[in-house]
């Protein structure tokens, strides 16, 4: 995007925003508020944009088409590159992982890649971290302003039947989104981040200042001006950690971006030493700002790849360096040999091509997306994947049906549906299954329409206890997740904590124990005798069926290789857990009711002391922490002798 006249100091604030999102991608220190610098992209693009509308329908020169034709030149070609590369990350990924791969491509080519991730991820969820096309999300916000903002401007400048004061429409506007990105926040933060209604005031900045033409009169007031932005900038992103984003705490660095740009409208100082002129001029910056789309592209790609082959791995300092370094060389040769050429040469400027190329381009990449399937590795070793329902599983009865056990949790516990499917029908004994979150507990959300979603899951519960009555009770979490937070043990980034909503003062530990406290009482008071906890399950150290079958087949690992990269030690097994054993020694010594169940022998090596994910023939993990039918059945001997018990006091 060129304005009128070049400013190299809109490159170099291009460089502060793409560097600022990769340091924080890449987990360097003192740029935990890096994501912000999107927020800055969001200014210089309605800044530039406008500009160039309004110069354009002034001097009686715009063309819809011709504005599309350059967004098309700007926008597509490195991201048809970035895109079709994904398909060689295909042998790399699980089936779920390529799903949603091309179900991303398939937004993200027509610029709504951001309804696909409100729709399935969270920016600061782990499960975002193996997406390739997350950051895209920010291209389809963009996209959708362009086609708003031109035909919003050309319809009041040139079509109104009554004149309309552009400037007073867009401080309405720009008033309108803020208010609801700052109030909506509180209700669904997710809208809020990837929605262009709350993130369109962050474009319309950029769009207020190309149509007011502000900056300061004198040389000192456009230097404070440059010096408080980059302060301002530089505060939000190395010292937002925490903050509810985006909302309220997306305006200083929009601010920030603002007053930049207005103070950098007229660079020529009379000592071309001075600090301002270098800063806004300099060289290395203005570069990194003139590649800057294809950093931005590729970055991301760039660490999920780094973290999905062959196995995760956390990004070190030193890693962190050699894959920025990587990132600018691959991003160079986007711009120099895909970006440059397509906006530059003659051929790439006839309508005709333009329109032609796109059409085949987004064509090409969607069928690829939706019919192209790569022959999995996947058939080196058997795995089932066990998909638990909710209860109750058998048809609704009269109250108090008896049942012989009751088994509850979250997902850990519909894992073990295929192996207690079995020995019921071995011991003719009836049972039913309830997957919740743990009573009067939830994972820190800001939605509230989760937090809703819980509470109705807890409230399951307390509904089959009226329905159902049984003296077996099993319960079935995965407690670590609890405390911590993590959706993967062995990330360093801490992730959602506990919230005891009764009281949401408690720590997560003592939240834990509260609700464990709670799901007991009321089993105890619906009349159960027997209270089983099971250990909780090893996880491993990634995703088991791809990763497995890349070790082997890349790098003929047998399955004890694979077992002792990717199997979790006992130790730290031991440590990740130690907490939650000492909650459970606490509820025994409360409750004689409860039983112990150990299945910690069932997978541990003992001479390697650590923990199997899978032996000759199957795999026991369909992801890094879920077990496989496979996978539960190393359990069978364990509960065989605990239904064998049931069915015998049942007999009785």
């Amino acid at each position: 995007m060129q304005a009128k006249e070049y400013r190299p100091d809109i490159d170099v604030l291009r460089a502060i925003a793409v560097l600022a999102v990769i340091f924080y991608h890449a987990h360097i220190p003192f740029f935990s508020g890096g994501y912000v610098g999107v927020s800055i992209f969001f200014v210089i693009s309605g800044y530039l944009i406008t500009g160039i509308i309004k110069r354009k329908l002034a001097n009686g020169t715009f063309s819809f088409l011709e504005f599309y034709e350059n967004r098309i030149r700007r926008i597509l070609p490195a991201l048809v590159v970035v895109m079709v590369f994904f398909a060689f990350l295909y042998y790399f990924l699980s089936m779920t992982e390529i799903l949603d791969l091309q179900r991303s491509i398939r937004r993200a080519i027509f610029g709504l890649a951001n309804f696909f991730f409100y729709a399935n991820t969270d920016y600061f969820d782990a499960r975002a971290e193996t997406m390739p096309l997350l950051h895209t999300w920010s291209l389809g916000v963009e996209e959708q302003f362009y086609f708003v903002m031109p035909a919003l401007l050309f319809y009041v400048t040139l079509k109104a039947k009554q004149p309309v004061n552009v400037i007073k429409l867009l401080w309405i506007i720009i008033g309108c989104s803020f208010l609801f990105s700052a109030v909506f926040i509180f209700y669904n933060q997710k809208f809020t981040f990837y929605m262009l209604p709350a993130r369109a005031w962050e474009l319309l900045l950029g769009s207020m200042l190309a149509y007011t033409n502000w900056t300061p009169a004198s040389q000192k007031g456009k230097s404070l001006c440059i010096l408080l932005g980059l302060g301002i900038m530089l505060a939000s992103i190395t010292c937002y950690k925490t903050v509810l984003f985006p909302g309220f705490w997306a305006l200083p660095p929009c601010l920030g971006a603002v007053l930049y740009i207005a103070g950098g409208t007229d660079y020529t100082f009379s000592n071309k030493k001075n600090i301002i002129h270098l800063l806004t001029n300099n060289k290395i910056l203005v570069f990194i700002g003139v590649i800057s789309y294809s950093l931005y592209l590729w970055h991301w790609p760039v660490f999920v790849f780094y973290s999905t082959f062959p196995f995760y791995k956390e990004i070190t300092p030193p890693a962190a360096a050699v894959l920025i370094a990587v990132i600018f060389f691959i991003s160079y040769l986007s711009w120099r040999f895909v970006e440059r050429p397509v906006r530059q040469k003659p051929f790439f400027k006839n309508r005709k091509v333009v329109w032609s190329l796109a059409l085949l381009c987004m064509t090409s990449i969607f069928f690829m997306a939706t019919y192209m399937r790569y022959g999995k590795l996947y058939d080196n070793y058997t795995y089932t994947r066990v998909f638990f329902r909710a209860v109750p599983q058998t048809a609704a009865a009269e109250a108090k049906t008896p049942v012989d056990f009751i088994f509850i949790g979250d997902s850990h516990c519909g894992v073990m549906e295929g192996l207690f499917q079995k020995l019921a029908e071995k011991y003719r004994l009836t049972g039913i299954m309830n997957t919740q979150v743990m009573k009067n507990a939830v994972m820190q959300y800001t939605d509230r329409k989760k937090i809703q979603q819980n509470t109705e899951e807890w409230n399951k519960l307390t509904e089959d206890y009226k329905t159902y009555q049984s003296k077996n009770l099993f319960l079935f979490f995965r407690y670590s997740q609890k405390l911590d937070g993590k959706d993967r043990y062995y990330s360093q980034d801490a992730r959602r904590p506990l919230v005891y909503l009764p009281d949401k003062n408690l720590t997560p530990l003592q939240g834990f124990t509260q609700s464990m406290r709670d799901m007991i009482e009321e089993a105890l008071a619906n009349g159960v005798e027997h209270i089983y906890l099971q250990s909780p399950v090893p996880e491993a150290l990634d995703y088991i069926p791809n990763k497995a079958d890349i070790l082997h087949m890349l790098f003929d690992y047998t399955p004890e290789q694979i077992n002792a990269a990717l199997g979790e030690k006992e130790t730290g097994y031991e440590e990740r857990n130690k907490k939650v054993f000492e909650v459970f020694a606490k509820l025994k010594n409360d409750y004689p009711q409860i039983e112990f169940i150990d299945i910690r022998p069932c997978l541990l090596n003992t001479e390697t002391a650590q923990y199997a994910v899978m032996d000759e023939k199957n795999l026991f993990y369909y992801d890094d922490d879920h077990l496989t039918f496979e996978g539960s059945m190393q359990f069978y001997d364990v509960y065989d002798k605990i239904f064998a018990r049931m069915a015998e006091e049942k007999a009785r």
